[in-house]
């Protein structure tokens, strides 16, 4: 069912695609692992067979043609980054583990797609649109968190031969033990001591040999839970021990990294944003509906403003965020540098996602707390205010762009 004025919006095209995709998501197995999640909770987060049946539900949803659509005609998308926002928002709403593994693979497609060869686009683009290969993000490191351009890793070129030889660590890098191509950021440069932001590199890695196995020098040291258990999902702390990478696997030119960096977190954050409004849509409506249902004093709960004024303010913020979102989409498919909006989008998606599990907890009371899956909503939406960048950096971002604006 198509949200009120989703026909003046959003294209014919982009509405079609938003109906295919739900039909297809209701008509698969998401609904039934989203199901078991909410009905388990913390538990199942641990499920080893979690990941596995998401993964294979991700496979067909590439085969259904539903993955990518931000990549040109000429690699099978749409050319779009709007679509694939829509794609975010309905996963969001109908199966958080495979939202996930889409939004660390969508941000590599999309960033291979702009920078990369014809050599590297023809090798990983039509697997990646296939859902035959799923991705990862290697940025952040055991010191370098917000300040990424401290990250330490180096990728030394090889004389006699060709090619790279890596060695560091990244950490919280989500999908980071299971994804089949990785994004990896290491310094390259001479000057790397004084200015480590001239001299950062980006590579393609592929942590696997045949039949699964992981190439030598790639270790997964940890993978973490997160808020005591995220389904469907890791958070990776892995280790660079000597893997050695083809020349041809360089993204871009060498010390280009920090510029990719930029261009990768802007599409990164506005695509996590409208993740998490899908994310907030059904605990709106089990608020909704649960308070219609709830009677206390003799009627229903929502017969108090204590209750549907919390309802208001959840569902007014919710609104902006996704406006926020789709406004962002819209600049950048008409190539427009949108540092500010893809900050804003990402800030206020997750302070939208986080009042409404707030509020809906407390509106179910108890029963949220024991019956119902809010608490683990709750602990999603308490996290998404850190990847992507806090939402510190954000208000840092955003502010930045505002007097920059005025010089």
């Amino acid at each position: 069912m198509n949200r009120k004025g989703d026909e003046i919006f959003f294209s014919a095209d982009e509405n079609r695609f938003r109906a295919e995709l739900r039909n297809f998501l209701l008509q698969s197995e998401a609904k039934e692992l989203e199901r078991e999640i909410y009905e388990h909770g913390q538990e199942h987060a641990d499920d080893p067979d979690l990941y596995p049946r998401a993964r294979a539900l991700y496979k067909r949803l590439g085969e259904a043609g539903f993955l990518a659509p931000v990549l040109p005609a000429e690699y099978g998308g749409r050319g779009s980054l709007t679509c694939e926002a829509i794609l975010a928002e309905e996963l969001g709403a109908a199966c958080v583990p495979l939202a996930w593994i889409h939004s660390t693979s969508s941000y590599v497609y999309a960033t291979i797609s702009r920078f990369g060869t014809e050599e590297q686009k023809e090798r990983f683009l039509n697997a990646m649109r296939s859902g035959t290969m799923s991705g990862a993000i290697a940025i952040t490191e055991p010191d370098a968190g917000s300040d990424v351009s401290r990250i330490r890793t180096r990728a030394e070129a090889v004389i006699k031969g060709g090619g790279y030889v890596i060695r560091g660590e990244k950490r919280n890098i989500t999908n980071g033990s299971k994804a089949d191509v990785l994004l990896v950021w290491a310094l390259t440069g001479q000057q790397v001591e004084q200015e480590p932001a001239r001299g950062m590199s980006v590579f393609i890695v592929e942590p696997r040999e045949g039949a699964g196995v992981m190439r030598a020098g790639f270790t997964v040291i940890e993978d973490y839970k997160l808020l005591g258990g995220f389904p469907g999902t890791v958070n990776s702390h892995i280790r660079f021990d000597g893997l050695s990478v083809p020349a041809e696997n360089l993204l871009g030119s060498e010390n280009a990294g920090m510029k990719i960096m930029f261009d990768e977190l802007a599409i990164e954050r506005v695509l996590y944003a409208a993740m998490l409004v899908g994310e907030a849509r059904p605990v709106v409506e089990l608020a909704t509906e649960y308070s219609m249902e709830r009677e206390q004093f003799g009627r229903s709960i929502s017969r108090f403003e204590a209750v549907s004024f919390k309802l208001a303010d959840m569902v007014t913020k919710l609104e902006a965020a996704r406006l926020m979102v789709y406004h962002t989409t819209r600049l950048i498919d008409a190539g427009y540098h949108v540092d500010k909006e893809s900050a804003m989008s990402k800030l206020l998606a997750s302070e939208a996602f986080f009042e409404v599990a707030h509020n809906t907890l407390q509106i179910l009371g108890g029963r949220g707390l024991s019956e119902y899956p809010v608490e683990w909503a709750f602990r999603m939406a308490r996290l998404s205010m850190i990847p992507a960048g806090t939402n510190e950096i954000m208000r840092y971002i955003i502010q930045r762009e505002i007097y920059r604006d005025k010089r």
